[in-house]
């Protein structure tokens, strides 16, 4: 009986102790911007990448935070998005990207949007977003899904997502006009120029004349210098 006793308020200290020990401090990455590349997983995409962004901020009003990390201190998107959404303090008309990596080495997509955002865009549309990123995600193209990710976002926002691309149009390049001219005056200069020497006699440069007569066999047309006799055909 006393044995039974001293394992039970042994038991209860033990649970008060494991209850008593502080839990594990859970340490979010820091926003560095709109793109935080803590997977190094966009190189020299980084550049395109943020004046996309900073292009979808000025036309739309519409900021777009990335995160790219390894390491999910949750083993669950959904609350790892909203965690960082709270401690990054993300606004109504923000779109939070998250690509994360999730035990098997296994990346995912979680899309968080403020209130005023979600409302302004098509659930089907993100949906198509999702399932779409997911197959590249599932080949570790990780930039190439980040990439469409902004481009699909941007084409929701001016209304051309889903649509087919516009026909190419046919616009006049001028310049090849300019060098059309000016390869056509070249030429004019060239002809006329030859011309204007044939004319002149070459023994001493005077202007020959045109003679029409009778040759040898059938009627001929020359050409005459009447200062000093030199004659050509023509």
């Amino acid at each position: 009986m006393r044995a039974l006793l001293l394992a039970g308020v042994l038991g209860i200290w033990t649970l008060i102790a494991a209850m008593a020990q502080p839990e594990e401090e859970i340490v979010l990455p820091r926003q560095m911007g709109a793109i935080n590349d803590y997977a190094a997983v966009i190189g020299p995409a980084r550049a395109a990448l943020q004046t996309q962004l900073d292009e979808i901020k000025k036309n739309f009003d519409v900021e777009i935070v990335i995160l790219a990390t390894i390491y999910d201190p949750y083993d669950d998107p959904q609350r790892f998005a909203q965690s960082i959404w709270e401690s990054w303090g993300l606004g109504e008309r923000t779109a939070l990207l998250l690509f994360t990596k999730e035990r098997p080495e296994r990346w995912v997509f979680e899309l968080k949007l403020g209130e005023a955002l979600r409302l302004s865009l098509r659930p089907e549309h993100l949906e198509r977003l999702r399932q779409g990123l997911r197959a590249h995600l599932e080949r570790r193209r990780v930039q190439t899904a980040i990439e469409e990710s902004v481009v699909a976002l941007h084409a929701m926002l001016d209304g051309s997502y889903g649509q087919p691309p516009p026909a190419p149009r046919f616009e006049f390049d001028f310049a090849w006009l300019w060098i059309a001219l000016g390869a056509l005056l070249l030429v004019s200069v060239f002809v006329g120029a030859r011309t204007f020497l044939r004319a002149l006699c070459p023994r001493c440069g005077s202007r020959m004349r045109t003679y029409h007569g009778y040759g040898t066999r059938s009627w001929i047309t020359y050409r005459s210098c009447p200062r000093c006799g030199y004659a050509r055909g023509r």
